[in-house]
């Protein structure tokens, strides 16, 4: 029995509701965390103001105390609701014990619980904390219980919203291309190109940054005794492990026959070196380049 679902995760709308009274003139600024189960001494803090930090400063503030302006600053992740997902399921029928099993559609029903993560920003004077300057909200909603699994899509567009009267709420998609072109890369528009194929330029991504980890630890390498570079291929996990496999078909040194010693050695070198790796295929095989001195 197999059955297949799209996630909802491809082709998600992102809210974006923000309003502008007035731009400080002075931007000296210091954050007040509002979230109610959390500190700024928590690690989910402490990892998401390294990535807010630098939007602000782009945008001309200047995180110092004391200060002009406060940032009121809440983020997170909260349940929403449950919904009924549709899912097609394949069925076998056997019509007769020596046929084939004819396969028919099935209809099932799941309960998925709706998620909703969040940033909302709020600036207000410090010596007038009732009057507020500018309040811009991004959030998406989908099955994934993960905040980080949104975060840098929701700071992309509070980088653009900040100061900013957005009119109306508005919800629309977030495209792929757009995002890592723009975000991830730091493209200008300029730069960005509406051809620009997101999928291939992550993997190629995340193995340039594989290969500079590898020529890293060459000293390492070293002791599995190659003589010479050696170019491996290898399958990796969505979590950054390398399955059980037989090493002529998943963990493959090309070129001249390695002994099986060398090549688990290099397998125990290069799996710690491996990140998850996050939107890409897993079940395509990669390839580094493995240095020998």
């Amino acid at each position: 029995m197999t059955g297949c679902q799209l996630p909802i995760e491809k082709d998600i709308p992102i809210s974006v509701d923000s309003y502008l009274r007035k731009v400080p003139a002075v931007k000296t600024a210091v954050i007040h965390l509002v979230n109610e189960k959390m500190s700024k001494d928590d690690i989910e803090y402490l990892q998401f103001f390294d990535k807010l930090k630098p939007i602000l400063i782009a945008k001309g503030y200047r995180l110092t105390n004391p200060a002009a302006v406060i940032l009121r600053l809440e983020f997170g992740i909260k349940k929403e609701r449950s919904v009924s997902v549709k899912s097609a399921i394949d069925t076998a029928e056997y019509a007769h014990p020596i046929d084939e099993p004819s396969v028919l559609p099935t209809t099932q029903y799941n309960r998925l619980d709706v998620y909703e993560k969040y940033i909302t920003l709020t600036a207000v004077q410090a010596d007038k904390a009732e009057q507020p300057l500018w309040k811009t909200t991004v959030s998406l909603k989908d099955y994934a219980s993960d905040f980080r699994s949104a975060q840098d899509k929701l700071l992309y567009l509070l980088s653009h919203f900040i100061e900013k009267d957005s009119g109306r709420q508005i919800s629309a998609n977030l495209t792929d291309t757009e995002f890592y072109q723009r975000y991830t890369l730091n493209y200008s528009a300029a730069e960005a190109s509406a051809l620009f194929v997101t999928e291939p330029e992550m993997r190629r991504r995340y193995l340039h940054d594989l290969q500079i980890k590898v020529d890293k630890h060459v000293a390492d390498f070293k002791k599995c005794g190659l003589t010479k570079k050696r170019e491996v291929s290898f399958r990796i996990s969505p979590f950054g492990t390398l399955p059980s496999f037989g090493f002529k078909e998943t963990f493959n040194i090309l070129g001249t026959p390695v002994k099986e010693k060398i090549r688990e050695c290099v397998a125990k070198y290069l799996e710690p070196l491996l990140e998850p790796p996050h939107d890409l295929d897993t079940t395509q095989p990669m390839t580094v380049i493995v240095p020998a001195q």
